[in-house]
């Protein structure tokens, strides 16, 4: 699973490469404008429901968990195709400056990732580990490859709408692969629609939903303020940085601390403290090993291969990439707080600080950037980044302290 993991982080990261010196930090800007749009969406129009859902279906019957998945998916579905009209309409009735190819490569990619996070946090809650190790390597592994073999060889395809196109072909993959699985093994019976689902799992998901809210603004409010200030070049020097450094999250948080939750999660359900303290201390050792090991490995490895891109203000902004590395550190500490909060049920606590988060990083953010551009926005994400941790750290003592008193 991990070496799937850094297989898809590689790929994507030879793709920034790629982009980088090929197509331009203006694309390499409106690509990580996009992606951030594409985390968005799930997390604003998710309305809090994959966490929720997937703690609701750990340990499930598979006759029950199935209509759970199907209902969930359809109000997505339904949801993107609102919001898909409305898009649409403002293109048409204000000729928005975009060209329709480019507007509809778009299109379609928000609305298949958002279903594919939603249907990846399905399969997390019902422990398919594997499985989602093969449906995201599929989804954000594969395809930058060819892209890039087809941009090589032919400068013609050095364009975005290219990118934009094989991104799309690998979500059509990935669905692929999901509905063959679906379908087979005697599950096409199972498929119905839980309509009491949707009631319950609404009214519990608030607090997951203004977490996630928290969490994408978190992460993302940066780079759009850095575009509004600082133009789309300077973003792209930014989404550079910020992506390889997120190479190091994605295997850390995505690759070893989320596909342990549901066991963080059955093992706060069995009542022993002591078997929780283990499973929590097990699983932030793995993932601290590894998160120091991947940022020494990025921190060696983008000086590197800076001289090949024959852009000057890299070079000139390599500390700045430093910063981000240790931010990013940071934000791994603080997701890892975050799922025990989710096995401890603390649910209005993650939805507090995500968003006390995202105040802050807009503060912060409009207080630095202005006045000190570039190491302005590194330094806001950093000081962040430390502050959230250190406070869900705090809280999650606090709560395994409250209950041993209750329990003696």
């Amino acid at each position: 699973m991990l070496g799937l993991r850094l297989t898809n982080s590689l790929a994507k990261f030879a793709l920034s490469l790629y982009m980088v010196r090929y197509l331009g930090l203006a694309e390499v800007g409106v690509f990580g404008l996009l992606v951030s749009a594409s985390t968005g969406l799930p997390a604003i129009f998710g309305f809090g429901l994959n966490d929720w859902t997937a703690r609701h279906l750990v340990g499930l019957d598979r006759a029950k968990a199935i209509p759970i998945a199907v209902a969930r998916l359809s109000l997505t579905l339904a949801t993107d195709l609102v919001l898909l009209a409305a898009f649409w309409a403002a293109i048409l009735a204000l000729d928005l400056p975009i060209e329709r190819t480019t507007a509809l490569l778009m299109s379609a990619i928000l609305v298949l990732e958002h279903l594919a996070m939603d249907e990846y946090a399905i399969e997390i809650g019902r422990e398919r580990i594997v499985f989602v190790s093969f449906q995201h390597f599929f989804r954000a592994g594969v395809w930058p490859i060819p892209v890039i073999a087809w941009g090589l060889l032919d400068p013609a395809a050095r364009s975005l709408d290219v990118v934009l196109l094989g991104w799309l072909a690998g979500q059509a993959a990935m669905w692929l692969l999901v509905g063959w699985r679906a379908l087979s093994g005697g599950r096409w019976r199972l498929l119905g629609f839980d309509r009491g689902y949707l009631g319950g799992a609404l009214r519990g998901s608030v607090h997951f939903w203004l977490a996630d809210i928290g969490l994408v603004g978190n992460q993302h409010l940066d780079r759009f303020l850095v575009s509004l200030f600082l133009g789309l070049e300077t973003t792209g020097i930014y989404v550079l940085f910020w992506s390889v450094a997120n190479v190091v999250h994605t295997l850390s948080v995505i690759g070893i601390l989320q596909p342990q939750t549901p066991r963080l999660i059955a093992a706060e359900r069995t009542g022993d403290p002591a078997a929780f303290a283990a499973e929590r201390r097990r699983v932030g050792r793995d993932a601290s090993l590894w998160a120091a090991l991947l940022a020494i490995g990025a921190g060696i490895a983008l000086p590197l291969v800076l001289p090949w891109f024959g852009r000057p203000q890299l070079a000139e902004a390599l500390p700045i990439y430093y910063v981000i590395l240790a931010a990013t550190l940071a934000r791994i500490g603080s997701d890892g707080f975050g799922f025990v909060l989710i096995a401890l049920h603390r649910d209005r606590a993650i939805a507090a600080t995500a968003l006390g988060g995202v105040a802050a990083t807009a503060a912060a953010d409009l207080a630095l950037i202005p006045a000190f551009g570039l190491p302005g926005a590194a330094a806001a994400y950093l000081v962040v980044g430390l502050a959230l941790v250190a406070l869900r750290r705090w809280l999650v003592t606090s709560e395994v302290a409250r209950r041993a008193s209750a329990a003696s």
